[in-house]
């Protein structure tokens, strides 16, 4: 049986054979957008990712400078309800409020039922077991959730 039948790719024979040139991976794509640019391969061409001769323009500024500028620019004639830096409010996030571990800080998928307090995992809840009376109102006096007795 011949060798393209069964299934193995023939080689040429002789180097002149090979392709000389690389093969172009958008090959079978329209070329007429390059036709009329004069360039016959465009892998040759130098393409610089930053332009050496940029100078950015840009200035940074901290957050006296900025609010300074809106008080010079004239913000106090500006509406009420109008937004400048300092009094941009904001509407109530429509997101839960994310929940961290009291212990650790890392967000907390669990509470303790008995102390409310928020833990990990199971090595944290350990330690939660075993703070000593009084502990836990600390750790809940942190993020403003421990009892106050009136």
């Amino acid at each position: 049986m011949p060798a393209h039948k069964r299934g193995k790719k023939s080689r040429p024979s002789s180097a002149a054979e090979t392709p000389t040139q690389p093969q172009d991976p958008r090959e079978g794509e329209p070329l007429e957008s390059f036709k009329n640019t004069g360039i016959s391969n465009l892998y040759s061409v130098a393409k610089p990712f930053k332009n050496p001769a940029y100078k950015s323009t840009r200035r940074w500024k901290n957050l006296k400078q900025v609010i300074a500028q809106e008080q010079q620019s004239g913000a106090s004639e500006l509406p009420v309800d109008f937004p400048v830096y300092w009094n941009i409010d904001a509407p109530p996030s429509l997101k839960p409020q994310k929940k961290y571990c009291d212990i650790t800080g890392l967000p907390a998928a669990y509470a303790d039922p008995k102390t409310n307090i928020r833990y990990y995992s199971a090595e944290v809840y350990q330690i939660v077991r075993t703070l000593p009376p009084g502990t836990e109102q600390e750790y809940l006096a942190l993020r403003s959730a421990h009892v106050t007795l009136k």
